[in-house]
């Protein structure tokens, strides 16, 4: 069996990723280091197995039948999702939950930069005004707050989980919960149906949904308008599904206080985007599931994925062709 592998040009760091999974499996397994697409154009018809980033149509043209699987080695898929590979047979997984940890502290760091004002205590240093009593009025509570959570897997149960430790309320929907319920950390689980109730009550929302074409600038201004004047939106998923321009306006018109955004419509985001202008938002680039070692975590569950693929039984992570995610 050949197992091309497309995540870093380097040999010496694949042999190294390489080495960290090799042992567990026969000899008849082939591991092929692919450096870039030009590389994967000549070697994907003599692939049973493609480990990737990104996969493009051209590259996927050039296949043979004996290409059965694709894993992406990020959570989100969006950008491989082509007409000719959905209607495939190849099945595609994803590194979905690898990074759950890493984002959920994230969002959590963004909460904490808000509700105790960090950013004003900044301006302290600079300017060096002794404006502590003012100051103090607008600190948070998080126990006095609800955090609402629009996409409740992985990430949303980690960052539910250290929310609960601050004894925020917290809400939630995703897309097949099809009643209300009550769970460990989560104070509401709730169905689509009702997910006016979260733009409605939240103080902090965080977007942890999949790009989709149902999921597409949902964030828009009819959202904006439902929210509270003093509630923060945050994004750690995909630019898109924010209405960026929605988003300016709400932020410039005061309907909602604040936005941390880690993700954008254009990446990199751009010199003259009016983000860069705006007091009230808190911008990172795209790094909330970054970490050193991604290489190596990414690597070792592909090859706990690799030995139900060998055993012929159901994969981890497989992605819904349907549903998109």
């Amino acid at each position: 069996m050949n197992i091309g592998v497309q995540i870093t040009k380097s040999k010496i760091k694949f042999d190294h990723l390489i080495s960290l999974i090799k042992n567990n499996f026969s000899d008849n397994l082939s591991f092929i280091h692919i450096k870039n697409e030009s590389d994967l154009l000549k070697k994907i018809k003599n692939l049973d197995v493609l480990v990737t980033y990104k996969i493009s149509p051209r590259s996927f043209k050039h296949r043979s039948e004996r290409l059965k699987w694709i894993h992406i080695g990020a959570s989100g898929i969006e950008q491989n999702l082509f007409a000719e590979l959905i209607k495939s047979k190849v099945t595609i997984t994803n590194a979905k939950g690898i990074n759950a940890n890493e984002v959920a502290e994230f969002i959590m760091a963004q909460i904490l930069y808000f509700a105790k004002k960090i950013n004003r205590c900044n301006d302290f240093k600079l300017n060096q005004k002794w404006n502590q009593w003012n100051l103090s009025k607008q600190i948070i509570q998080l126990n006095e707050s609800t955090l609402g959570i629009i996409g409740y897997g992985q990430i949303g149960k980690k960052l539910a989980k250290i929310a609960k430790s601050f004894g925020m309320y917290t809400i939630a929907t995703r897309r097949l919960q099809s009643k209300v319920e009550k769970k460990k950390n989560l104070d509401e689980l709730l169905p689509l149906s009702d997910i006016n109730k979260i733009y409605e009550k939240s103080d902090f929302l965080v977007l942890c949904c999949p790009l989709t074409p149902q999921t597409k600038k949902m964030i828009n201004d009819n959202i904006f308008k439902k929210m509270k004047s003093s509630s923060i939106i945050i994004n750690i998923s995909r630019g898109p599904i924010i209405d960026e321009k929605s988003l300016i306006n709400a932020l410039l018109n005061k309907q909602v206080a604040g936005a941390a955004l880690d993700v954008f419509d254009t990446e990199p985001l751009t010199h003259d985007s009016n983000l860069f202008k705006l007091e009230n938002v808190l911008l990172s680039p795209h790094i909330a599931g970054n970490f050193e070692n991604y290489h190596t975590k990414m690597i070792e569950q592909f090859s706990e994925i690799l030995v139900k693929f060998t055993s012929g039984k159901p994969l981890k992570n497989k992605v819904c062709k349907r549903r998109l995610y």
